[in-house]
């Protein structure tokens, strides 16, 4: 699908039947081709939703806080509901409700009501009008939610929500929880478990398949330059993204404010200084086990991102002085070779990961 494409509720009816002893029954019937799932919260007398409550059983009673009313929330067409993180307004959308407790992007964590979207709060005030009315005016009410979504969008009442496609599905390795997001890195909204290893090495498995690819492709000498060069910013752009997504978690960690600003202005340009500060405050190391030669390679090949991305590849004074590279002069125009790559990859993957369970034992 699209990114950003609407998606219209799952649809079918909800009837709020009036029974002869007074009481109101609610039921729901859905025969449309696609996904459908609902959660259940209860709401009190002055439309404020209190919790979720979960489905019982033929007969089984589940206490939820009174006096309220049972409203159901229903799903998307891939059977997701939308999520607004009350802290951060982001939105993002997952496949189960009751029991999210984390934004994927800023970390809050709360209570699934939190998350509710504006739109389904208005629909949930509809759902809980037409209880309501079953009860007062003695008649059944019936919310067809086929009829509506198949008149959009001329006549769409406002409280008639849908969702909408983000950039990534994801499915979380540890609980199992589907979740939709912006951008690519984020934590999972029910056990709040990063996908981050699973991104970086999805990237830099890319990153050796464009390198395998043009190796066997290319016999030029200029076009195999130009090719490296490319996978050599795209190489260390990997790890540091990837490692100032990290630096943002650990910001969520409890630290001194002289800790806390030292984390904010780390940088992981010089790999070695963040190996060293990544040692002293949480314990580990990411060269563990890099020999002082591929230290001393990284090194190089960090600055070197720097100078072709900043000055077309021609060497400085700065790159000079950070690497102590005595193979290249001053104003020299630098080059990449094809196994100064196939180094490089397997140095950031070990280092990159590393630096992620690193994280993850200390959490």
């Amino acid at each position: 699908m699209e990114e950003f494409q609407e998606i219209y509720l799952s649809g079918g009816k909800v009837e709020f039947k009036k029974g002869p002893s007074g009481g109101v029954s609610l039921r729901y019937s859905q025969a449309n081709p696609w996904p459908v799932s609902m959660f259940q919260v209860c709401v009190s007398f002055e439309g404020e939703v209190l919790d979720t409550v979960p489905f019982g059983g033929m007969g089984q009673v589940i206490p939820y806080p009174q006096p309220s009313l049972l409203a159901w929330v229903i799903s998307d067409r891939h059977g997701m509901f939308g999520r607004r993180c009350p802290k951060c307004c982001s939105y993002f959308r997952i496949n189960v409700c009751p029991g999210d407790r984390f934004c994927p992007y800023c970390g809050y964590s709360g209570k699934s009501i939190d998350f509710l979207t504006d739109n389904q709060l208005k629909y949930i005030g509809i759902f809980c009008k037409s209880f309501i009315a079953a009860h007062n005016e003695d008649n059944d009410v019936i919310l067809d939610l086929d009829n509506l979504v198949a008149e959009l969008p001329e006549n769409k009442p406002q409280w008639l929500y849908s969702e909408e496609k983000q950039q990534n599905n994801y499915s979380c390795e540890n609980c199992k929880m589907k979740y939709d997001i912006l951008g690519e890195y984020g934590l999972c909204p029910h056990c709040g478990n990063p996908n981050i290893e699973d991104v970086f090495q999805s990237k830099t498995e890319g990153v050796e398949k464009q390198f395998r690819e043009a190796d066997k492709r290319l016999s030029d000498r200029h076009e195999r330059e130009v090719e490296w060069e490319k996978l050599l910013i795209r190489c260390v752009s990997e790890f540091e993204s990837m490692a100032n997504q990290l630096r943002y978690y650990m910001l969520r960690f409890p630290a001194t404010p002289q800790r806390r600003n030292a984390l904010k202005s780390l940088t992981f340009q010089n790999v070695q200084k963040a190996n060293d500060c990544i040692r002293e405050w949480y314990g580990f190391e990411i060269l563990d086990g890099v020999s002082d030669a591929d230290r001393r390679f990284l090194n190089v090949m960090f600055n070197r991102r720097h100078v072709f991305t900043h000055n077309a590849g021609r060497v400085d004074q700065e790159y000079l002085d950070n690497t102590d590279d005595t193979t290249v002069r001053l104003n020299q125009v630098l080059r990449i070779r094809s196994k100064e790559i196939s180094r490089l990859i397997e140095l950031v993957r070990y280092c990159g990961l590393r630096l992620i369970r690193g994280y993850m034992s200390i959490k």
